[in-house]
Parts: C-alpha cells; structure tokens; sequence
C-alpha cells in the first residue's frame, strides 16, 4: 500500500498544481522528484537520466509531427480558410447544429486515420470560427475533440486506432472481428458524447456564458472578418491534402506538408506580412510538446517504482467475474501508465492467456480490452489531454472538464455496457 502512495499522492499533487495553474513543466518536476524520493529512488539520477529520457523520447517521436499540425492549423486562421469555412458551413446548416456537426466531422477524420495531433490542430481553427458564429464558449472544443477521436474510433469495426489493432497480435483476431457488436458499442459511446456536447451547449446559453478568446485571436479574427471573404470550397483544398493521402498510406508529414503548402498559394494576397506563413505555429508547437513531454517524463518515472509493480501485481492477479476482472485490471494498467495503449499492451501481455483458456471468447476480449484501456488513462496527466488541452490554449481548469467526462466517466459507462452487452450476446 504505501508503495503505491508513492504514486498517487505525487500524481495527485500534480493534478492539484496543474489545476492551480503552476506551469505543467514545473509541476512535473516538483511531483517526478517526490516520486522518486517516496519510492526510495536516487532523485538526482530519476531527474537527471530516466525523466530526461522520456521528455527528450517524446520529442524526438513527436516534434515533426506536432510543429507541422500546428503550422497547418495556424496558416489556415492566418489566411482566412478557417473563416471561409466556417463561413459556408453555417451558411449551408446555421448555427443550430454547430456541435454535433463538428462532432461528425471530428469522427470522420479519426475514424479516416488521421492521427489526434492533427485532427486537433486542423479541427481548432475551424471550430474556433463556428463558436464565434453560434457565441459558444472556447473552452468547449476540447470537448468536440474527443466526442468525434476518443470514443467510436477506438472501437468501431476495422477502426485504425492502434487501441483497435493491438489485441489482434494477442488474440488472434482482425480489427473487424465481431462488427455488429463493435458498431454497436462505438454507436453508444459516440452518441452519448455527443449528446453530452449538445447538453453543455444548452448550460452555456442557461448562464449566459459567449465565446472568448486571447487578444491575439481575437484580433486576428476581426482583422480577417474586415475584409472581402473567399470561397469556402477553396479552404477545403488544403484539407483534402491532409487527409485524402492517409488513406493511400502516404505518410502524414508529407500530408501536411502539402496542406501547408497549398495554404500558402490559395491564401498569399490575403497574408500581409509574408514572414507570418513561415513563423506561425511555432510557438503552439513548442508550448504542447513540452507540456506533454513534462508528464510524459513524470509517467516514465512511474514504471520504474515499487508502486507501479505492485499494481501490476494486483491487476494480474485480480479474480472475480472474467469480462470484469479483465477490463478493471486494464483500467488500472493503462491509468498506471498514464497511456491506453501501454496498459493494453501489458494487460494483453499477462492477461491474455489465462482468460482465453476460461473460454472467454476473444473477440469479446478484444473490445472489451479496447473499451477498457481508454478510461483511466485519460485522467489531468495523460499526455494527450495536456496536448489537446496546450493546442486549444486552455488550460486545464477551463477544459479538462468535458474531456474528463467525456473520456473518463462516459468511456466508464461505455465499457459498463460493453460488458453487459457482451454477455448477452456471447455468453460463456
């Protein structure tokens, strides 16, 4: 037990400091260091070699991936082809159905393959410009975000989620394994995310609340709005370069290169200052890989404890009823890990056998064990959220609430319903 309050009193700290708006970086390596100490860990070496090891790895991993996504994202607000489109979206649907339709949207890109990172910096601008529109609160889009990537495309039949791909090496079974119970499950948590989105938009009209953005943005956008507007079809140019070669297995930094590029040619009279084309983005991305880098560090830590031991120990260990010993000893992982697919890996790893000899049917296992890894993981110190979070440039008491509820306490009643579903239709 105290092993494992070497983990969660610093992890709860570091939600404490993030919420209190202490810089994340700092934060991280404020609760890495009590970590460490608690754990009976050299705190000079755990900072010094094993912390830098993760916050460098991340961003080696990453930073391409990230400072393109955000310089697409921010060309396409600085050009004017976010407002273009938002311009004939609402044109064509009104501002009555901004939220499940940029929630569609959302689902589509995911579920098309293109990887969260860009869906949030190619989906921010244009919800930005639809907030304004409809006067909805910015601190909603995270929300939209994980409504439309963090729920069906996770679980959906032939979804390419590498949640959805990883159990088929374990299990022996296809990422369209069981369809109709999958579409299933995927309708329920899309439907009831999306719902929820539809919910807090009425709250936010109930208290009055309108859309807000930093100086900057704002003026931006009002700059924009002063002139001559374009065709909304040309800003879907550019997105169809992003997204259209994923499906042909071109590789997403050559995507977005071309979308920045296209942005560019389409948006060059409209961009006064030429050098803002090459310059924007950088510091957006800059600012979320190292938030996400920082709790990335503070998780690499974690492995290497008694505590994170002890609670694989217990997860693999766990007994009771096979779908819901497995899917909590999965949640545990992954929420351990502070990554979804890390604890489906080693859940499948050590869990996997032994349930497939109970007679567990493994596609069942499967989805379950993808419902599963997506609750807990998603807690204030997955690297993820603090991405989304940096992205949209809020910080986690103005929007970790809607992904919180969204990808935690929804993604629980989900996984809640993919128990009881899977046992009706293939019971043991």
């Amino acid at each position: 037990m105290l092993s494992i309050l070497a983990i969660v009193i610093p992890l709860a700290l570091l939600v404490v400091l993030i919420w209190k708006q202490v810089n994340i970086a700092v934060s991280a390596l404020i609760c890495t260091g009590l970590m460490a100490a608690m754990s009976g860990l050299n705190v000079y070496d755990c900072l010094t070699s094993n912390y830098m090891s993760s916050f460098v790895g991340y961003i080696l991993n990453y930073w391409p991936l990230i400072f393109l996504g955000a310089s697409f994202g921010k060309a396409m607000q600085l050009g004017g082809g976010a407002e273009d489109l938002a311009n004939m979206l609402t044109a064509k649907f009104g501002t009555k159905y901004t939220v499940p339709m940029l929630c569609v949207v959302t689902l589509i890109l995911g579920y098309g393959g293109v990887s969260c990172y860009v869906i949030v910096f190619v989906m921010y601008p244009i919800c930005l410009n639809m907030f304004k529109k409809a006067d909805l609160p910015r601190k909603m889009i995270p929300g939209i975000i994980a409504a439309g990537c963090f729920t069906a495309v996770n679980i959906g039949p032939g979804s390419p989620s590498v949640v959805n791909n990883i159990p088929v090496k374990y299990l022996g079974t296809s990422p369209t394994v069981l369809p109709v119970y999958s579409a299933i499950i995927a309708a329920f948590f899309f439907i009831i995310s999306t719902i929820y989105m539809m919910w807090e938009e009425k709250r936010s009209r109930k208290h009055g609340w309108h859309f807000d953005a930093d100086a900057a943005t704002l003026k931006m956008m009002a700059e924009y709005e002063a002139k001559e507007h374009g065709n909304g079809m040309l800003a879907l140019i550019p997105l169809c370069l992003v997204v259209i070669p994923l499906f042909f297995g071109i590789d997403v930094l050559y995507s977005l290169l071309a979308g920045w590029i296209a942005v560019a040619i389409i948006y060059w009279k409209k961009i006064e200052k030429k050098t803002e084309i090459f310059n924007c983005g950088v510091s957006d991305a800059m600012g979320a890989i190292i938030a996400t880098s920082a709790v990335v560090g503070f998780g690499g830590v974690a492995t290497l404890t008694e505590g994170y031991n002890t609670i694989v120990d217990v997860a693999t260990n766990m007994g009771g009823s096979p779908l819901i010993s497995f899917s909590t000893a999965t949640a545990l992982l992954a929420g351990a890990c502070g990554s979804g697919s890390g604890g489906l890996t080693l859940a499948l790893e050590t869990l996997a056998p032994k349930y497939l000899e109970m007679g567990v049917n493994p596609g069942v296992l499967h989805k379950i064990a993808s419902c599963a890894c997506i609750t807990l993981d998603s807690l204030p110190h997955n690297g993820v959220m603090v991405t989304v979070l940096a992205c949209c440039g809020l910080t986690h008491k103005e929007g970790y609430r809607y992904l919180g509820i969204i990808t935690v306490v929804l993604a629980i009643v989900a996984l809640i319903f993919a128990i009881i579903l899977g046992t009706i239709m293939y019971p043991m």
